[in-house]
């Protein structure tokens, strides 16, 4: 299936929206488990601190990753995704390197678990990676700025 430009931004929009919500969420299984946000009173509060911290943090570092990491990927992919012939295959819309980064990506996780890893690990290295796609993606949706000379004297 052949499809536009803009469609192929919406594409990477979603995908990356809907990968950084999934891992957001598992993220949040794996930190607090099948508990619920009223067993925070009492003593039961105590047993949150670790993972309300390691949230905190996986959320920092989701924060950078995504604002300044993923911002230049996406700005990369963008201008990747305008110079495609129009229009072009749905399966273009990233990389062949980019597909093989992301089952990588996928192997990684599962090798994490596989190992053992604590869940607080897990929990939050997803909460961060899911948090960063999450703002990585905004970029598709804004139009791309048109780059200005620099005025030299």
């Amino acid at each position: 299936m052949e499809i536009t430009r803009d469609t192929h931004l919406k594409v990477a929009f979603f995908i990356w929206g809907l990968v950084g919500t999934g891992l957001l969420i598992a993220g949040g299984v794996f930190l607090f488990g099948d508990r619920s946000l009223s067993v925070l009173s009492g003593e039961t509060a105590v047993s949150w601190q670790a993972e309300s911290i390691g949230l905190a943090i996986a959320l920092v570092i989701g924060f950078i990753k995504g604002r300044f990491v993923l911002t230049k990927i996406a700005r990369k992919y963008i201008a990747r995704i305008l110079r495609l012939p129009e229009p072009s295959p749905f399966y273009m819309t990233f990389s062949r390197k980019s597909w093989f980064m992301v089952l990588g990506m996928m192997l990684l996780g599962r090798v994490i678990r596989a190992l053992g890893a604590p869940h607080l690990i897990v929990g939050s290295i997803y909460v961060a990676v899911g948090f960063a796609l999450i703002l990585g993606c905004l970029n598709y949706i804004k139009p791309p700025q048109p780059q200005e000379p620099h005025l030299t004297s």
